[in-house]
């Protein structure tokens, strides 16, 4: 277990025991990571913001069911998750609110070949609408492997299922993608 995850371990421990300074240990060394989470779901700094205040409280109040002899960081990050398509979820239910979509601008296009900015913008607007026509699991494995760069036993981890359910939703959102893209989408 890395040094992060072993600091991160032992301030849950010390939160599920009621420690009042373990809350703002754990802000400080997830701030940023649950802000560029949050940010992935939203698109906007703003919502990013309220998300991210949203995410510290659910752990606040959820601490409870954490159990000590399970990885913090994985327990977590799964909370963060849930919380953020929660949150998407209840925006979309209420379209009073700003609707939270896929944002085109969140996707790292590192990889795409073009420089051309237009075609740039078509490719976001492709990948947004492929993403957002998966359902909510495969989504989620998808986003976890391709935005924030984890690794299969990782995914595994945060969705609390095993290994090889991960492989399986990876490998059928990949087809579904396929599938999608094959019969025409509209953008």
């Amino acid at each position: 277990m890395n040094e992060f995850k072993k600091k991160a371990n032992a301030a849950g421990e010390r939160l599920l025991r009621g420690v009042p300074s373990a809350l703002e240990e754990i802000i400080d060394m997830y701030q940023k990571k649950i802000y560029n989470l949050a940010y992935q779901y939203t698109g906007d700094r703003e919502e990013a913001f309220d998300l991210s205040q949203e995410i510290f409280t659910r752990l606040y109040l959820k601490i409870k069911l954490f159990s000590s002899k399970s990885n913090f960081n994985a327990w977590f990050m799964q909370l963060a998750v849930n919380t953020a398509i929660n949150y998407k979820a209840k925006l979309k239910r209420n379209p009073s609110n700003t609707a939270l979509e896929f944002n085109p601008n969140n996707i790292d296009l590192e990889h795409c070949k073009s420089t051309d900015k237009t075609e740039q913008g078509s490719i976001h607007e492709i990948i947004t609408s492929l993403l957002t026509q998966l359902p909510k699991r495969d989504r989620m494995a998808i986003m976890l492997q391709l935005w924030e760069r984890k690794k299969v036993k990782e995914i595994a981890e945060i969705m609390d299922i095993s290994v090889k359910a991960v492989e399986s939703l990876l490998t059928r959102a990949r087809k579904r993608l396929k599938k999608i893209k094959n019969e025409g989408f509209s953008t």
